[in-house]
């Protein structure tokens, strides 16, 4: 492994932004990483929000959003010496739907009359993209208000982390499709290609549903084709943010080469779309072991410690842990060496492996302050 260098965060040695986007396969830590680069950057005087998808129970500890309330933006208390200021934010899908809602109804009372039907809950929770979505409006709703110098998004946990960003055109689809507006009496494109008039599609579906599901369907369709269409223009101003030089890319990885794999394959989408990514993290990296001692120095040693009868056994256990650990440390070495490889100039930002998982804002501390550069 080339000679890392000290000092530093991805954010403090790269571009000014006021929105980073931190990204990577699923498993590597990415929501520890988006936590202690908010950190960092608040100890640099930023006023920063970072929003959270699904933290495990310990970061959600130490940033105080397990005992918040959904979608409320909560203060975190800096250690000492940080000069702005840290709020984090868990992402409440229902609480941004319900938001849009409120925005871009016809009235307050379109508005209630959406968000009472029984069939909005299931739509907003269920349809395809909606985490994905709902992550990118909260977003845009942020950057609007301009109320924080820089907005951190954990970007969420998908099996395929380009979800995130095909979450625009999935909404369109559902804008456009001509199912939808059969339903809700414009379709006549959508009838002439079933080659079925409107009544009959209703008629068939009122069969399987029942007349009051459908009547319910229809009503709540009609209501929300408006909001829909505002998601479909909000998903244009994202997609126009996403690639301004306000934004920024931090992706994370781990160094198994399958994520390595993802992240490489992520980096061309991201690439290919037009986003400026910053740097790339790998996360829970190990050094280089070397050989381990001969098998009879370590037996000696052991013979001091353990009784005779587990002896052996100890040193099997002895060697194995070893052997796994230099695995990893190659690993790591190999992982670097492909990244480097593949993007020379960007910039790869190494944290090594920590166990247990930071429980407290001073352990994020911590983590910031061990992130190093790989390079000579």
């Amino acid at each position: 492994m080339t000679s890392p260098r000290p000092g530093g965060d991805p954010l403090s040695a790269g571009p000014s932004r006021r929105v980073l986007l931190c990204v990577g396969p699923g498993g590597v830590g990415k929501t520890t990483c988006a936590a202690a680069l908010a950190l960092g950057a608040a100890r640099q005087g930023k006023r920063v929000l970072v929003v959270t998808i699904d933290p495990s129970l310990r970061l959600a500890q130490a940033l105080g959003q397990d005992r918040a309330r959904a979608g409320e933006e909560l203060p975190v208390a800096l250690p000492e010496g940080g000069q702005g200021s840290l709020h984090a934010l868990l992402l409440a899908p229902d609480v941004v739907f319900d938001r849009i809602v409120r925005a871009y109804a016809e009235s307050p009372a379109a508005a209630r009359q959406i968000t009472q039907n029984p069939i909005y809950r299931a739509i907003a929770e269920n349809l395809g993209g909606a985490l994905e979505y709902a992550a990118m409006a909260q977003l845009q709703i942020l950057h609007a208000e301009r109320r924080y110098d820089l907005i951190v998004l954990d970007t969420p946990p998908t099996a395929n982390a380009i979800d995130f960003l095909s979450a625009p055109e999935r909404i369109h689809e559902v804008v456009t499709n001509p199912a939808t507006r059969i339903i809700t009496g414009g379709g006549k494109l959508g009838a002439r290609l079933l080659g079925v008039g409107n009544g009959v599609v209703l008629k068939a579906l009122g069969a399987i549903g029942g007349g009051e599901f459908l009547a319910e369907l229809g009503a709540f369709l009609r209501d929300f084709s408006g909001v829909l269409s505002a998601f479909q223009q909000r998903a244009g101003d994202f997609s126009t943010l996403l690639t301004s030089p306000e934004t920024g890319v931090v992706l994370a990885t781990s160094a198994s080469p399958l994520s390595v794999r993802e992240g490489l394959d992520f980096l061309r989408v991201l690439h290919d779309r037009g986003l400026r990514v910053d740097s790339v993290v790998l996360n829970r990296v190990l050094p280089p072991f070397p050989p381990p001692p001969p098998v009879e120095a370590i037996r000696a040693a052991l013979a001091e410690q353990v009784e005779p009868a587990v002896l052996e056994d100890m040193l099997q256990r002895v060697l194995g842990v070893y052997a796994g650990l230099r695995v990893q440390g190659e690993q790591s070495v190999a992982a670097g060496q492909a990244l480097t490889r593949a993007y020379p100039r960007l910039p790869l930002w190494l944290l090594p492996l920590r166990d247990p998982a930071p429980t407290s804002v001073a352990d994020l501390a911590e983590l910031v302050a061990q992130f190093v550069r790989w390079g000579s």
